[in-house]
This record gives C-alpha cells, sequence and structure tokens, in this order.
C-alpha cells in the first residue's frame, strides 16, 4: 500500500484547491450580483454616512495634543 499514498495524498490536495477556486469564484459571483441593488437613501446608507461622521480621520483616533515647550 505505499504506492497508494501519494496518491491520494495529490488527489486530496487537487481537490482542496479544486475546492478553494469553486469558492473564490462563487464568493466573486456573489459581490457582482449585488452591484447596483444597494439604494443610495436606504439603511446601509444612512449607516456608513453616519459612521463617516464621527470618525476622526483615516486612522479614527483624535487629534494629537500639541505639547508647548
Amino acid at each position: 500500500m505505499p504506492e497508494r499514498r501519494p496518491r491520494l495524498r495529490r488527489a486530496a490536495y487537487l481537490t482542496a484547491v479544486a475546492t478553494s477556486c469553486g469558492a473564490f469564484g462563487l464568493s466573486l459571483a456573489g459581490i457582482a450580483n449585488t452591484q447596483g441593488k444597494v439604494r443610495p437613501n436606504g439603511d446601509a446608507a444612512a449607516l456608513a454616512k453616519k459612521l463617516q461622521q464621527r470618525t476622526h480621520g483615516p486612522c479614527h483616533r483624535p487629534p494629537p495634543v500639541q505639547r508647548q515647550v
């Protein structure tokens, strides 16, 4: 049976690669399907606008305090 082990490994590897590629393809298809279906005046847009107004910049931290020397 030692000659079967490399074949099983190869088959398992190819199955894993095919599954990963399939999952990636399906996720891209799902993203492409939702393009253009989000309403600009819907709940998601309102939430995004609210979150944008709450942030203090690109790093979400308040501006640094300047020390006087």
